[in-house]
């Protein structure tokens, strides 16, 4: 087998922390990029991507703290600890600068990072950028987000129901059965974490955190994807960004369209 097959296999990694272990998938070579997917998924949702990024990057695909193989921290995290975690990650496997591909809450840790560590972040892709700031997020909190939780039984607080697809479906356009049936299984071992983190996510100001990045980013949305109401806040808080609307899509444009999203991620990653 030659290197570049090997490399293209990838190989599985553990960083451990006094919160609990954080895991890692590496597969590719080249300059690095580290993916971080939205509150409720895992790594495993840049399936459909990651090998042709793998191409001519070397992937770091983290499962986020609380998620899927990472262990459940013993206490909520804000933004600000997910983005910490992160930071930690990358000081265990060597990363002094990385590119970061996000998605959804991914994005806001993407800015988060880029921020405080300006000399660690080269670019950004960030697939349905969230933008809102304190007021915004704390309205789609108690609109969108806590009328589904309606579980009482299972935790102290309220947590979202185990859904059946034909209810994802309603709440996610274009979500793909595959996908939905990932969710299911993380959703299962903690409802309660996923909770937390939405609600630390809709309580954290976007908009303050953007204005502090000078990193180039590329903003990715689906033609009729619901994030798009900050689409142009966005466009004017990330300065020197770039925003390109995907058509046929209703969000999560690595998923419903991955050929176009690489293509757009390695040209702007290339420079």
């Amino acid at each position: 087998m030659t290197a570049a097959a090997a490399a293209l296999l990838g190989t599985d990694h553990y960083v451990y922390r006094r919160d609990g272990k954080i895991y890692v998938h590496r597969v590719g070579g080249g300059d690095p990029i580290v993916f971080l997917h939205a509150v409720g998924l895992s790594g495993w949702t840049w399936g459909k991507v990651i090998d042709q990024f793998a191409r001519q990057f070397a992937c770091y695909n983290i499962d986020m703290p609380g998620h899927d193989h990472s262990d459940i921290p013993p206490r909520k995290y804000s933004m600000d600890d997910y983005t910490d975690a992160i930071v930690d990650v990358m000081d265990a496997i060597g990363l002094e600068r990385t590119h970061i591909v996000a998605d959804h809450t991914g994005t806001m840790i993407a800015l988060i990072l880029a921020g405080k560590h300006p000399d660690r972040v080269n670019r950004m892709v960030l697939d349905g950028p969230i933008y809102w700031n304190r007021k915004i997020g704390q309205i789609i909190w108690e609109k969108w987000f806590l009328p589904k939780y309606t579980d009482t039984t299972s935790y102290h607080i309220p947590v979202r129901p185990q859904w059946g697809w034909e209810d994802w479906q309603v709440d996610h356009p274009g979500l793909d059965e595959a996908v939905f049936e990932e969710m299911k299984v993380i959703h299962e071992r903690s409802r309660l974490w996923i909770r937390m983190s939405q609600e630390a996510n809709s309580g954290f100001d976007v908009e303050v955190a953007a204005a502090k990045v000078n990193t180039p980013a590329l903003l990715v949305y689906g033609e009729t994807d619901v994030l798009r109401r900050g689409e142009e806040r966005a466009r004017e808080g990330i300065k020197g960004s770039v925003v390109k609307i995907v058509p046929d899509s209703a969000g999560v444009v690595h998923q419903q369209r991955p050929d176009e999203f690489v293509k757009l991620a390695v040209e702007f990653l290339n420079g």
